[in-house]
């Protein structure tokens, strides 16, 4: 791939991980804000995470699809107003994503096993940048070679498992502190969260150049047969 295809794309990758990023540093700031307010710990976290949920919500309604997303923030919502009845311990509300993130990387791991994983539909337009021939070249990949499915369902599956694993973090680290320290655990509780993406981005980027590299053979393909279709000889090989 070109130097003028990987600018677009990675353009693409900070646009696909901006909500990732705003969900574990905007509630973060909001709580803070609402306690220097005067909220109670279990106020400035329950708007924390509506807050971020109704902003999700539109995006989801501005993409018209009720999509694995959309339901998720549907889920933060209802599960938010609910815990205003049931609860007014604010270490419950403050493991809640937990609960979102689980169902997500049970998810990740589902793609795995049924239909095409998660990964490889998320990150199709990123990778193809819009181009029909790269688009169809990336189609033909997961339709004829082996090693690209694999290394999209391993792709998915560490998201998945990095998923879990934060989620379980999360709820540690919250109820081993105190209630009196919650501001301290609140924050620490975020942190699995940043070490998972990082993690994660890292393993991708370590399969980019394979995934890239069998991408390109079956681009390669199609632009030669298109060649031959319009009458053009096809290049001479270079050494």
């Amino acid at each position: 791939m070109n130097a003028a295809n990987q600018t677009p794309a990675r353009g693409g990758r900070l646009r696909a991980l901006l909500p990732t990023l705003l969900d574990v540093i905007v509630p973060v700031i909001l709580y803070f804000i609402l306690k220097k307010l005067g909220s109670s710990d279990f106020w400035a976290l329950t708007l924390a995470g509506v807050g971020t949920g109704v902003y999700a919500l539109v995006n989801t309604i501005r993409r018209r699809k009720l999509d694995f997303i959309g339901i998720l923030v549907l889920l933060e919502i209802v599960l938010s107003v609910g815990l205003l009845f049931i609860t007014d311990d604010p270490r419950l509300v403050a493991i809640k994503p937990a609960f979102y993130t689980t169902l997500t990387g049970l998810y990740f791991l589902f793609t795995c096993v049924v239909g095409k994983p998660i990964i490889y539909t998320a990150v199709t337009p990123i990778a193809t940048d819009g181009d029909p021939v790269r688009t169809k070249a990336y189609a033909q990949a997961w339709n004829e070679s082996r090693p690209f499915r694999v290394r999209e369902r391993l792709m998915t599956a560490v998201f998945g498992a990095g998923l879990l694993i934060e989620a379980v973090l999360r709820i540690v680290i919250v109820y081993h502190w105190s209630p009196a320290k919650l501001d301290e655990s609140f924050v620490v509780s975020q942190l699995p969260g940043i070490i998972v993406i990082v993690a994660v981005l890292a393993f991708f980027r370590s399969q980019v150049p394979a995934i890239s590299k069998i991408v390109d053979g079956f681009q390669e393909r199609l632009e030669q047969g298109s060649r031959r279709t319009n009458g053009n000889p096809a290049p001479a090989p270079t050494a």
